[in-house]
């Protein structure tokens, strides 16, 4: 197993769809540009047979510094979660 990078699956759906590279490329960007902003705006994408990215907050809370022991205050967080979907059987 390998890593595959963006350059690698844009080559790949450039040869799969009779289009250049750099149309793939622009495609990829497109889709994630369309997933950042929609999770940015609070809703899920979800997509059938793939998966679902989803924002997710992690609330408030205090935390200890590990060097002193000290209690700090750690804030709310948000991130993005990505849960792959079943295969189609």
């Amino acid at each position: 197993m390998g890593t595959v990078n963006k350059s690698d699956l844009a080559r790949e759906i450039a040869e799969k769809t009779g289009k250049t590279k750099s149309d793939a490329v622009a495609v990829i960007e497109a889709l994630f540009d369309a997933v950042k902003h929609h999770a940015e705006q609070g809703n899920t994408v979800s997509i059938p047979s793939f998966g679902r990215f989803q924002v997710k907050a992690r609330a408030a809370r205090i935390g200890r510094n590990p060097r002193t022991g000290e209690p700090i205050d750690i804030p709310e967080t948000r991130k993005l979660v990505f849960k792959a979907t079943r295969p189609a059987a």
